[in-house]
């Protein structure tokens, strides 16, 4: 039986090698980890961002991908963290959800529905 093509593993790989790039530019930041899941309806993103307070984090997004920074107070200073993601096509990003809490960070964004076929008459 022939290997199902599998465009989450693909961007996954992407991901990766647009990390270490990133990674070099944002050297002095941390990575958080990160968990990447989908169903047949939706995409969960799950960032952990330890002991950040939830006015301290800034979530964007272009359509393309979506790029995680927050900050915390520590003694001598601040700690940063940055994160891209890297998102397949046919997501509703303007339907994104994001929450807060015990130290992650939720994305929920569903998947486009499929294509309708238009008859032609």
């Amino acid at each position: 039986m022939p290997k199902q093509w599998d465009p989450f593993g693909e961007f996954k790989k992407f991901q990766g090698t647009i990390n270490k790039k990133i990674d070099f530019i944002f050297s002095g930041y941390k990575k958080p980890f990160s968990n990447i899941r989908h169903n047949q309806d939706s995409v969960f993103i799950d960032i952990k961002l330890p002991e950040i307070d939830k006015k301290n984090i800034l979530l964007e997004t272009d359509f393309a991908k979506i790029i995680v920074m927050a900050t915390k107070k520590i003694e001598n200073g601040n700690e940063k963290y940055y994160r891209v993601l890297y998102l397949p096509p046919g997501l509703d990003v303007e339907r994104a959800k994001a929450k807060f809490s015990d130290d992650f960070l939720n994305i929920t964004i569903p998947k486009k529905k499929a294509r309708k076929r238009i008859q032609i008459k």
